[in-house]
């Protein structure tokens, strides 16, 4: 018996305030679940943890676990709860594994234990048991600063883990760890979130942590949630012009058109229309008519853009009366994996990348005046609410 298999949904309904800064969050996250929550700095990322591990009070609402209600606010005379930190059962990982120094590993995973009333030496036979499932019972009698980075993390695993925790807050855990360590953490963390049933939330900057281990990714932008669903829908269409960075996508914001595309105006005030091979929107509503003028936007990848010298026979079509093409003076040139990415001055936020030898045969440099055609099956269109 974990302890975790009495763990309930996590509900998440509040707004918290540090100094002129609010959060306002309304999360459920599934036993189960891994729920990851990605935003820039100063989103309000841990706003959101710190409220919902007992930290910070909310300033109103509600966080909810289970039937158990960790914090209520309801404003005026209503009712007031904050539980105690110590009796939220709530794990929180960060980037720092904060073992005791003073304690070998084993003391540090039974810490959690013996704290809760176990006796000695069932709090260290339970902490030997987690320290066999992360792989670590060798490291039982070494002391923390005898560990490596990795060890470390794989020990902080074990200590949270053992303490019975009915939630799990992940900061940035990996963010610290080298590549193949961080791939090992990531596999660990996946498998004892899925044998445990632990409703999980994972804050993280690189997507690779949502794609791999979480189910739905929620994105943070200004203290709201700007974007909540299934990971391949956020990662895949992203809200923000972060979450594209992260995915590595063109976001080009404009307004929806009557051909189901979307029209995005130049910085020289050109229109370019973005029109893909299926004109169908978020939910699977088609973009049509009766959507014209709506906030949209398109996503397409920078390696999906065909460019060619405006001499060459045909480009005369790449003008901007023309769907998925435009006419651009080439602005900046930059270093890409295996060749070079391009802006243009007339639409700066869109990136294009290009091979190597496609580079020196255009004979790319600042100011050269170039046609940029998209494919429309490269192209997905998103109207927003």
């Amino acid at each position: 018996m974990t302890g975790v298999e009495a763990s309930g949904a996590l509900v998440a309904e509040f707004a918290s305030e540090r100094g002129a800064f609010r959060v306002e969050a309304s999360l459920r996250v599934e036993r189960g679940e891994l729920l990851a929550v990605l935003g820039p700095n100063g989103s309000g990322k841990s706003t959101l943890l710190a409220t919902i591990a007992g930290h910070l009070a909310p300033t109103e609402g509600v966080v909810r676990l289970g039937d158990r209600e960790l914090a209520r606010r309801d404003g005026g005379a209503g009712a007031t709860i904050d539980l105690p930190v110590a009796e939220r059962r709530v794990g929180l990982l960060g980037q720092e594994s904060l073992l005791f120094r003073h304690l070998d590993v084993l003391e540090n995973v039974a810490f959690g234990p013996r704290a809760q009333g176990r006796g000695r030496s069932a709090a260290r036979l339970d902490a030997m048991t987690w320290l066999e499932r992360v792989g670590a019972a060798e490291l039982s009698r070494r002391r923390p600063a005898e560990l490596s980075g990795g060890q470390q993390q794989r020990v902080a695993i074990a200590r949270t883990l053992a303490a019975r925790p009915e939630l799990l807050l992940l900061d940035e855990p990996f963010a610290a760890l080298d590549v193949p360590t961080a791939a090992t953490m990531r596999r660990l963390i996946g498998e004892l979130c899925a044998q445990t049933a632990t409703p999980t939330i994972l804050v993280t900057h690189d997507p690779l942590d949502a794609i791999v281990l979480a189910q739905r990714a929620a994105i943070l932008h200004d203290g709201r949630i700007a974007q909540l669903g299934p990971v391949a829908e956020v990662l895949g269409h992203p809200a923000t012009p972060f979450v594209a960075a992260l995915a590595g996508v063109n976001l080009a914001t404009g307004v929806a058109t009557g051909s189901g595309g979307v029209a995005v105006s130049g910085a020289d005030g050109s229109l370019l229309r973005l029109v893909p091979s299926e004109h169908v929107g978020d939910g699977g509503r088609p973009l049509g008519p009766a959507a014209a003028g709506a906030p949209a936007s398109a996503v397409f990848s920078p390696a999906a853009v065909h460019v060619s010298p405006l001499g060459e026979a045909g480009a005369a079509a790449s003008d901007s009366m023309m769907a998925n093409r435009w006419i651009g003076t080439v602005s900046l040139l930059q270093p890409a994996p295996g060749g070079v990415r391009l802006t243009t001055e007339e639409h700066p936020g869109l990136a294009v990348d290009l091979p190597g030898a496609a580079a020196v045969a255009l004979e790319l440099r600042p100011g050269a005046r170039l046609a940029f055609i998209v494919a429309a099956a490269e192209i997905s269109v998103r109207e927003h609410a």
